[in-house]
């Protein structure tokens, strides 16, 4: 799977594919690895944080509530998840931009769980 040349942003850990429709004039972000499409709807860049935050919320939630994992497994016969392999990816272009990766998911991961103490711009936007 390969996800360079791509707008993404990352929430609460999660990346998310960003692309924008000129006829809607809207931005769509997918979020990718989950074991369902999630998406979201944005009318400015501005708008994409806390519409991807309450799409990841509720997924979240509906996955905890029916007892299943978020993430989407490998394909058979390997173990693991998708995730792991897309974030494997992504490390050297983030690095060849400053980011640490894992520490950008490890802090996101953190202020996504602790909604009250969630960070106003904490979303990052990178272009692959």
């Amino acid at each position: 799977m390969l996800v360079s040349g791509r707008d993404m942003m990352f929430i609460g850990g999660i990346p998310a594919v960003i692309s924008f429709n000129a006829s809607s004039r809207m931005f769509r972000g997918v979020f990718i690895g989950l074991n369902a499409e999630v998406d979201f709807l944005a009318c400015s860049p501005m708008d994409l944080q806390p519409q991807g935050e309450a799409a990841l919320s509720i997924f979240l939630k509906t996955c905890r509530q029916q007892n299943r994992s978020p993430l989407l497994a490998r394909q058979a016969g390997k173990k693991g998840y998708l995730l792991e392999d897309i974030y494997a990816e992504l490390e050297e272009p983030a690095r060849q931009k400053g980011i640490d990766l894992y520490q950008l998911v490890r802090v996101q991961t953190q202020e996504f769980q602790e909604t009250e103490n969630r960070k106003k711009g904490s979303a990052v936007f990178l272009n692959f």
